[in-house]
């Protein structure tokens, strides 16, 4: 035992110990009390007690047995617990509401999907949340975590929506919270999409393993979610990354100059994904152009301001393979930093990933806690 472990209590020890093998036997899927050992360098008469600890509390199945070759000797195979518990991963944005439901390995369990609602109407939007929450929640073991991206800025303090001028989503400014609090019995997290979208690249994606990223999505609004040291920026009022608000060179903003350039909406203040998308289908190239140039601008911005290691173009429109390209060409000729500029590989559902993850991550924490 180093000196850090004599100095910590013993149940934040156990809670540690008992994460940890509980990550590992998930990843594993299936392992043995030998093998979680070896991998992760604890005793065995601590690994089978933790074992021991979570087989008790529904973690931990014992699910079969394992021959060692050795006389007399057979090991028991342990996987995730049928009553470890779920978890949601609600999003909620201009496309309408999806939810899924999932185990604590992250494995999908079932979706439910609600059509996009009319621009500006909170109430009906509500009521598919609430729809789509309800049928989704129930199932086996606890619902120990509930997810929620949600298409605008979120206080990291209070965790509400944050208002703001020329939102592309302003039906979306609702406190989910509030909304499903009564239909489920676990927390409910909270968090803007595009940050969202970065964790589960920085876990799952193109970026797992880089430090310092820059994420611009771009879909029916712009937002860049920026990890640095490993860490992710919100900003003290969880405005950090709204690059759509960038000064423009023709109107206010860059998100005004974009809708003016032809890729905004008639009835919202937002970019038409469903045009711009069948422009660049059809290989438009001053649309390409228009478009590349907007993200161009955005980039060297945040390049110039924090020197991330890697970009990645995410969102409907971001992902779309004629963007790349055309972006790279622009940056390499107006910006001198090395930057590596790349597609993220989870695609437009790279918020719900995030959502899923994020309380998947929440609920192994508050069941390992839970044991004590």
């Amino acid at each position: 035992m180093n000196d850090v472990e004599r100095a910590l209590p013993q149940t934040v020890l156990r809670e540690a110990t008992d994460r940890r093998l509980l990550d590992e036997t998930i990843r594993q899927v299936r392992t043995t009390r030998a093998e979680l050992a070896a991998a992760t360098g604890y005793s065995r008469p601590t690994v089978s007690e933790a074992v021991r600890r979570m087989v008790a509390g529904g973690l931990l199945d014992a699910t079969g047995l394992k021959e060692t070759g050795k006389r007399g000797r057979v090991g028991t195979f342990y996987s995730l617990g049928a009553r470890a518990g779920r978890v949601l991963a609600v999003e909620i944005d201009q496309s309408g509401v999806q939810v899924r439901a999932a185990d604590l390995a992250g494995r999908t369990l079932s979706e439910q999907h609600r059509a996009p609602t009319a621009p500006g109407d909170t109430d009906s939007l509500a009521g598919s949340l609430r729809a789509a929450v309800r049928e989704a929640a129930g199932g086996p073991g606890p619902l120990r975590a509930v997810g929620v991206s949600i298409a605008n800025p979120v206080d990291p303090v209070s965790h509400e929506t944050v208002p703001l001028a020329g939102t592309p989503f302003p039906e979306g400014l609702l406190n989910a919270v509030t909304l499903i609090g009564d239909l489920v019995s676990a927390p409910v997290l909270v968090d803007n999409d595009v940050n969202l979208a970065a964790l589960a690249e920085h876990r799952l994606g193109r970026a797992a393993g880089v430090s310092s990223f820059a994420y611009v999505y771009v879909g029916a609004g712009l937002g860049v979610g920026l990890y640095i040291g490993d860490q992710l920026i919100r900003g003290a009022h969880g405005l950090a990354g709204e690059i759509g608000y960038l000064p423009g060179r023709t109107s206010s903003t860059l998100a005004t100059d974009l809708a003016a350039a032809g890729f905004g909406r008639s009835d919202a203040p937002s970019n038409d994904v469903a045009a711009v998308l069948t422009l660049l289908e059809a290989a438009d190239d001053d649309a390409l152009h228009r478009l590349a140039e907007g993200v161009r601008r955005a980039i060297v911005s945040v390049a110039a301001v924090v020197d991330p290691a890697l970009v990645l173009l995410g969102g409907p429109v971001g992902t779309h393979p004629a963007l790349l390209p055309r972006v790279r060409d622009l940056v390499a000729g107006s910006f001198p930093g090395p930057t590596r500029i790349d597609r993220g590989t989870l695609g437009a559902d790279a918020p719900l990933h995030g959502a899923l993850q994020m309380a998947v991550e929440h609920a192994r924490a508050a069941a390992v806690y839970g044991l004590r």
